[in-house]
């Protein structure tokens, strides 16, 4: 894979599933380098198990043409698909477009977009979020810009959010939005001018357009309120962040689960046991029973590397002030990673397992949950078919960075072949897994090798988190590497995700120990067992965490005997615990909970204090707009390289943030691939002697 070709990568969303159950609608999107953005409309996928809409099959159809329409969601009554729809250089709104097909509209005009929303169950309402700016702020008062606004006179410890632009999210607070849903069949709204003009409402002078749907808020407070859901025809369920803006004052991450009466306004939260410290982060309804994902938190109510879990509420969905208690139905072993969705029964989830996505149904089977789906793929999200067992999926393999599939029976059978250029342009490499044993347990993993004998130079890459996964999907990071004639070791040590929460909690308070032993005899193993990779050629990066452990391994060389890197890439770094304090968005609590509430024990584990201990030549890199691991980090660690005299390289991108990788503009990415690339030409390249190497 060459760096334009991340133009070839199609994304899907969580399938919606009509209720006739023939046919899902989802979101594919892809990186543009024409128009620098990232693009995508709405697709129909057919699920007559009659049909073959397999890969070699004409089966989904394009049934949007936007710029960039993504999370559809089909109504209960099957009538209407209500999706966002981004156009160019403009927020995020609500759309609505007849299931049978027609001409989408555009419904909202918020100023910051819309984020997320839900529909009622009768099909006349749809619920949503959408951060409102506070007077005077982003652009609401006329002829005030950005820089010459009030100042802000903020208190608390939550006041920024790494990919906000500037930031700041205190002023301007996710709320929770009730929205009337168009008659479809009633004449197009138009403008009304001249004599016919009436002023319009306060608060919608400015970006109110024909066919805005009837909008009334449900919340009118400083939280930041996610995942709403209707209860039923009267009530709706959502979580409220607790720490900041209504009153607390606390710096924790706890949110309550609250259930807003749709017509009065009033808010019940789910009442805690005594001594529980709980974060509710998703709600679901499926059966007139409630499922709630939450995570278990510290006292102080901050944690790390802690699995959410689902629960049920003991009691139908809530009408009265009084909500149940919730009654769990997962434990802290497994690592869940992703939104919950109805299902007869349950709901559908999927995990982080062992280098997987899989899926469970949880709920169905008394006090415990189903695994419907164990395969070597990753499931992103699924959705119940109805009036079958059979549930539809979008997942990542080997070969795709997202299809849709089916699973039934225990099996996942592909309907979308939306990586069909990218294979036949690219010539994907699959990765080989491979087990180490090592004195502390296994260390699992995989290696990528480019076509040829080899002996082909490696590059260790360490995954960011370290509460996440390297998994055997499609990624695009060791593909491009793969694709320029470089083979890939990649390992879950310790820290990582999906091999339980004593693995995962393994690290806290041992940054740079346990987890550095784990990757170098992934490393050690890896070289011992293959013959087509050269030990005297070898490279490390890794971004976030995985830039903390390069800087880390790259400093201590001693530790294992000898100098053995020709090159290190140290990108968006969490390099020096003590400076994350004010100036990352996690700073108040991150290096505290993972590193120790001490200074002295933050300084032991930072990469920072080693700098001057480093002889491997490093690249850098950074986003300006780096609001997780900040921008000074990447400036301080390149100039103490600098000044300790190893070669050493800046390459700093302007607009990005913390997501640069996964979700930056695509020539950014484009040109941090090639950047990466000529590095690696530079230093691993040569031979033995630094003669060029033989390419043949």
């Amino acid at each position: 894979m060459r760096p334009e070709q991340i133009a070839l990568m199609s994304t899907v969303s969580t399938p919606s599933v009509h209720p006739s159950g023939r046919w899902a609608v989802v979101s594919a999107t892809h990186p543009s380098l024409e128009v620098d953005d990232r693009i995508g409309q709405l697709w129909r996928v057919p699920l007559d198990s009659s049909s073959d809409c397999g890969r070699d099959a004409v089966g989904p159809s394009r049934i949007t043409r936007g710029f960039c329409d993504t999370a559809p969601r089909v109504s209960p009554d099957g009538r209407l698909i209500a999706f966002l729809r981004r156009l160019p250089g403009h927020r995020t709104q609500l759309a609505l477009v007849e299931a049978e097909g027609g001409e989408p509209w555009i419904i909202t005009s918020f100023k910051q977009g819309v984020h997320e929303f839900s529909w009622s169950p009768d099909s006349t309402r749809i619920v949503l979020t959408a951060r409102v700016p506070d007077p005077g702020r982003y652009g609401t008062m006329n002829g005030v810009d950005a820089d010459h606004e009030d100042p802000r006179h903020l208190t608390g410890l939550t006041l920024r959010h790494n990919g906000l632009v500037p930031g700041w999210y205190t002023d301007r607070p996710l709320q929770v939005f009730l929205l009337e849903v168009p008659d479809p069949d009633a004449e197009p709204a138009v403008r009304a001018v001249g004599r016919a003009a009436e002023p319009m409402p306060e608060g919608q002078e400015d970006g109110c357009r024909p066919g805005t749907a009837v909008v009334r808020a449900l919340t009118e407070d400083h939280a930041d309120w996610s995942c709403p859901v209707f209860a039923n025809g009267s009530s709706v369920l959502a979580c409220r962040q607790t720490g900041v803006g209504v009153g607390l004052g606390s710096p924790d991450l706890l949110s309550d689960l609250v259930r807003i009466d749709v017509e009065s306004g009033e808010l019940h939260s789910l009442p805690r046991r005594p001594g529980e410290v709980r974060s509710f982060e998703g709600v679901a309804i499926s059966e007139g029973r409630v499922f709630v994902m939450s995570v278990e938190r510290d006292p102080d109510g901050t944690s790390v590397a802690v699995n959410p879990r689902v629960a049920v509420l003991d009691g139908p969905a809530p009408e009265g002030s009084e909500i149940p208690s919730a009654r769990e139905l997962t434990d802290a072993g497994t690592s869940l990673a992703t939104a919950m969705s109805p299902a007869p029964g349950g709901v559908l989830i999927a995990d982080d397992f062992h280098g997987r996505g899989r899926l469970h149904l949880v709920g169905a089977s008394p006090d415990r949950d189903v695994v419907l789906l164990d395969d070597d793929a990753v499931v992103t999200g699924a959705a119940a078919v109805p009036g079958s067992e059979d549930v539809v999926v979008a997942l990542a393999t080997s070969d795709s960075p997202g299809e849709v599939a089916i699973v039934s029976g225990g099996r996942a059978r592909i309907l979308t072949d939306f990586a069909a250029d990218l294979r036949r342009a690219t010539g994907v490499v699959a990765p080989e897994e491979l087990t180490v044993d090592t004195a502390s347990g296994p260390v699992h993993g995989w290696v990528l090798t480019p076509p040829g004998p080899g002996p082909h130079p490696v590059i260790l890459m360490i995954h960011g988190g370290p509460h996440s996964q390297y998994t055997s999907s499609f990624f695009d990071e060791f593909q491009v590497l793969t694709g320029a004639g470089y083979a890939v070791v990649a390992c879950n040590p310790r820290g990582s995700s999906g091999y339980g929460q004593d693995h995962a909690r393994a690290l806290v308070g041992r940054f740079g120990q346990v987890d550095a032993d784990d990757v170098m005899a992934f490393l050690d193993g890896a070289l011992a067992s293959r013959r087509d990779l050269d030990a005297d050629r070898l490279g490390i990066m890794g971004g976030s965490y995985g830039g903390y452990l390069t800087a880390w391994i790259i400093g201590h060389d001693w530790r294992w005997g000898e100098h053995r890197w020709r090159g290190a890439i140290v990108e968006r770094g969490y390099l020096d615990p003590p400076s994350f304090v004010g100036a990352s968005d996690i700073g108040w609590y991150y290096p505290q909970k993972y590193n120790g509430g001490s200074r002295a024990e933050q300084e032991a584990q930072s990469a920072m204090r080693c700098a001057e201990q480093v002889t491997t030549p490093t690249l850098v890199i950074h986003s300006e707009q780096d609001l997780r691991t900040p921008f000074s980090q990447g400036l301080e660690y390149h100039a103490r390289l600098q000044m300790a005299g190893v070669q050493t390289e800046l390459l700093v991108f302007p607009g990005e943030n913390h997501e640069l990788t996964r979700s930056g503009t695509p020539w950014h990415r484009r040109r941090r691939f090639e950047a990466i690339l000529a590095f690696w030409e530079r230093r691993l390249r040569p031979g033995p002697l630094g003669h060029p190497a033989d390419r043949s």
